[in-house]
């Protein structure tokens, strides 16, 4: 099995896959109202976890539309079916980036949100995004993961499989390379204001060996995220 996906299925079954979700809510609420989803669309989300945001793009494009979720890690995925909220509309499948189980050009939007690092062939995987975007459909990818937020270099290591650490002008070069245009980046900062009970519980981990990092990452550095078109 892809040691993303053992290392997955493992984060499902300790409940991680919740907390997650959680953690990247108020960003990927952001990423949603920029794409400007519509109803009778068809949309897919790479790398999706628990399914949270397939479940969020699947009310908005409803009736006619449809919301797809793919991952490598079985267990993710049962997580997802068996969630009694899903929309009618939406499905789930486990699948690898590389090879998407979609026809070509049917797809109005793609997301992929914290997982385009972990893929064994990231340049094989976007090639497979623009394989199944529509003319005119969008993509967009978002990461915690990348060269110029400086606390998150140790995760590698920490995670112990396979990692790509890029920084902003290279995921957006990559965007280009297969073949997607008016490629643009920027900045999401977490607007979840921070607690003084959270500030009490911190424990160092993960890069953030103070409060303080929390503090810089939440309202300065942000996820990087990176979207084109076809």
């Amino acid at each position: 099995m892809n040691p993303a996906a053992l290392l997955f299925d493992e984060w499902a079954a300790a409940g991680r896959d919740e907390s997650m979700a959680r953690g990247h809510w108020p960003m990927v609420s952001q990423i949603l109202g920029r794409m400007q989803l519509a109803p009778g669309q068809t949309c897919l989300d790479v790398g999706c976890g628990n399914g949270y945001a397939v479940r969020e793009m699947a009310r908005r494009v409803a009736p006619q539309g449809r919301a797809f979720g793919v991952d490598v890690a079985p267990r993710m995925i049962e997580q997802a079916c068996q969630n009694p909220q899903n929309p009618v509309n939406s499905q789930f499948q486990v699948s690898q980036a590389e090879c998407l189980p979609f026809a070509d050009e049917s797809m109005d939007c793609l997301l992929s949100v914290e997982a385009l690092y972990y893929m064994p062939d990231p340049r094989m995987a976007l090639d497979e995004f623009y394989r199944v975007a529509r003319p005119g459909a969008t993509v967009w990818l978002m990461v915690d993961f990348y060269q110029e937020n400086p606390y998150s270099h140790c995760w590698a290591d920490l995670v112990e499989i396979p990692m790509h650490l890029y920084a902003q002008q290279e995921y957006m070069a990559l965007l280009r390379q297969a073949g997607f245009q008016s490629v643009q980046a920027d900045r999401l900062l977490n607007p979840t204001p921070l607690t003084p009970e959270e500030q009490a519980n911190f424990k160092p981990g993960w890069g953030y060996e103070r409060w303080q990092d929390v503090v810089d990452f939440r309202t300065q550095i942000g996820s990087l995220l990176v979207w084109g078109q076809k």
